[in-house]
């Protein structure tokens, strides 16, 4: 009689990647944070990997139809407006283009996060689903703090010592973002008004919050799984 397969060997084979998808491309905004300024080829790789990503998301969210048209409405809305900001620079379009921003990734990212917390069985889409929830809110963080630097200047502050002559831009708030959810500090960037350091507490919890959440989640699934299997 042939061993019972686990639920994770089973389901494995018929995950989407979806998750996987969006994992990835990710990854590659992240790896093109250095080159976003730098005109040329560097800059519009930048730019294609961003329109990747946010086509990623897009399909990430596309098993129910509601959620996919809330989606590709916000991605239009954010990917013109985003646009237009690359090829006219101001604060005029940069306000509302960070806005579109935050509720896209934020909406993308609250639809991955109800359906790793709701699936009842843990496969390798899953598991790139959960890792992709922590990338968004690093991401969703960095958008609201390049907003915040932006209706508030001075908001944040860099270390004139390390960085002179040098204003914050969008890889400054990502790296901010990431460095404040995963509580390493390095203390080159601060936040320096109330609002800032209100949103960086925030942070902070929501990402202390979700790894225990979904660490506690996990293995719940695993354990229920391994009894069933022995039942």
């Amino acid at each position: 009689m042939a061993a019972p397969q686990s639920t994770l060997e089973i389901h494995g084979r018929k995950t989407s990647n979806k998750y996987a998808y969006l994992f990835i491309s990710l990854l590659l905004v992240m790896a093109a944070f250095p080159y976003v300024d730098r005109p040329g080829l560097p800059s519009a790789l930048f730019r294609l990997a961003g329109a990747v990503a946010f086509l990623a998301a897009v399909y990430a969210v596309s098993e129910k139809r509601a959620q996919w048209i809330t989606a590709l409405v916000l991605w239009c809305l954010a990917g013109s407006l985003n646009t237009v900001l690359a090829l006219h620079p101001n604060r005029r379009i940069a306000i509302p283009a960070l806005v579109s921003t935050i509720l896209f990734l934020g909406f993308t990212l609250v639809s991955l996060l109800r359906d790793v917390l709701r699936t009842k069985v843990v496969n390798r889409d899953t598991i790139y689903g959960a890792i992709t929830v922590y990338l968004l809110i690093a991401y969703v963080w960095g958008a609201a703090y390049l907003l915040l630097e932006t209706l508030q200047p001075g908001a944040l502050a860099l270390n004139t010592t390390w960085h002179p002559n040098h204003s914050i831009d969008w890889p400054d708030c990502m790296f901010f973002s990431f460095v404040t959810l995963t509580s390493v500090g390095y203390g080159d960037m601060i936040p320096i008004t109330a609002q800032a350091r209100s949103l960086s507490i925030f942070e902070a919890v929501s990402g202390i919050m979700y790894v225990a959440i979904l660490v506690a989640r996990l293995v719940g699934l695993y354990s229920a799984e391994r009894r069933q299997l022995h039942d």
